[in-house]
């Protein structure tokens, strides 16, 4: 049991991780393609991301020290497998000498249920969210749970030095009868529930304060990514752990004013990571694009408390931004109002731009 907490929170490392590096495009192109990103169909698409994260954890995690000594420990071990039901017999085994309510509890027995668990929710957003027919979902999770067992068969390929999970033929039988249950969960469920899949919507309006919001959340795991890379960075060129040389202020500084102003400053919609992750365009209250002044005026207000005072000062600086835009019926925050900005969406951007085009064509 202590090891799929552990693997659970492996998968939760993992969601954190890929949610920069996945999540944030993947939102956009959702802005792109429906107008939206919200409701129903947000939690299935963010659940997809968790599952995936999930399933690597679970099957390829945690990493074993395979150094040579162990595996010269381990040489003698058979990594393989290929006898068909035999933890099934391993099951009637235990049954045999223990009580049934042990039996149920046992770690043989839950390793079968789990193998079947950890592919139902494959087989279900097969049937629900991409509508594929029960042979295929049984196809794809043949497919998956065999490429899975090859790779842990391999030692990840060869990429470490020996195996270090058995690969079993049981695991592919199991995984695979887990996603055909999916399936017909899925199957089932999809008369009641609501459609995974928006339909596409003008993305006029106003971007809404839980967009700008989700911006203001992609922007700061950003930012906490870069600088922690950077702060481990400069320990290991210091030779000693927590043994930094360079003033944290100094390395918080360069990292907002790189996110936030000069990447902005080249692009033309003015946008920093969270920006561009919701689709959305930082203008002039004057009209046109926002100007390069505007840009550290905002990081001035946001960004430099966090720099001098860390979170506590970038989460009161936020919280007084979350009471103006509150307080305001356009929504603006203290930030905005600043640096006279406002945010408009990309499509609504365009929009005004081909309006000028025409009027001056006239």
């Amino acid at each position: 049991m202590s090891v799929w907490l552990t693997e659970a929170q492996y998968a939760f490392a993992f969601f954190g991780l890929f949610a920069l590096l996945l999540i944030a495009p993947w939102v956009r192109l959702q802005y792109r393609r429906f107008g939206r990103f919200r409701g129903w169909p947000a939690v299935v698409s963010t659940a997809i991301v968790l599952y995936g994260c999930a399933l690597i954890a679970f099957t390829m995690f945690p990493l074993p020290d395979t150094t040579a000594a162990y595996c010269a420990k381990h040489a003698a071990r058979s990594y393989w497998q290929l006898t068909p039901f035999a933890s099934l017999d391993d099951v009637a085994a235990h049954a045999s000498d223990h009580a049934l309510a042990q039996t149920l509890t046992s770690g043989v027995l839950l390793q079968v249920v789990m193998n079947v668990i950890l592919f139902i929710p494959l087989g279900f957003l097969l049937a629900y969210r991409w509508r594929q027919s029960w042979w295929r979902a049984v196809l794809v999770a043949f497919a998956l749970s065999l490429a899975i067992e090859l790779t842990q068969g391999t030692g990840l390929w060869g990429l470490v030095d020996c195996p270090y999970r058995l690969a079993d033929v049981d695991d592919l039988i199991t995984n695979t009868v887990g996603g055909l249950v999916g399936w017909v969960l899925g199957w089932w469920l999809a008369r009641y529930l609501p459609d995974p899949v928006p339909l596409p919507v003008p993305d006029l309006d106003p971007p809404s304060v839980g967009r700008r919001g989700l911006a203001v959340v992609v922007d700061l795991v950003t930012y906490l990514t870069a600088l922690l890379g950077l702060l481990v960075l400069d320990e290991q060129l210091a030779g000693a752990p927590d043994r930094g040389t360079t003033p944290f202020i100094l390395l918080s500084g360069v990292v907002s004013l790189l996110a936030f102003v000069a990447l902005p400053s080249v692009l033309p919609s003015r946008a920093g990571p969270g920006g561009l992750s919701v689709d959305v365009v930082l203008t002039s209250t004057a009209g046109g694009r926002a100007p390069v002044w505007a840009l550290l005026v905002r990081w001035a207000v946001r960004w430099l408390p966090y720099v001098l005072f860390g979170l506590v000062g970038f989460a009161v600086m936020l919280g007084i931004d979350a009471v103006v835009a509150w307080r305001r019926s356009d929504t603006r925050t203290l930030t905005d109002i600043a640096s006279r900005t406002v945010w408009i969406t990309d499509p609504s951007s365009v929009a005004a731009q081909q309006s000028e085009a025409e009027r001056v064509d006239r």
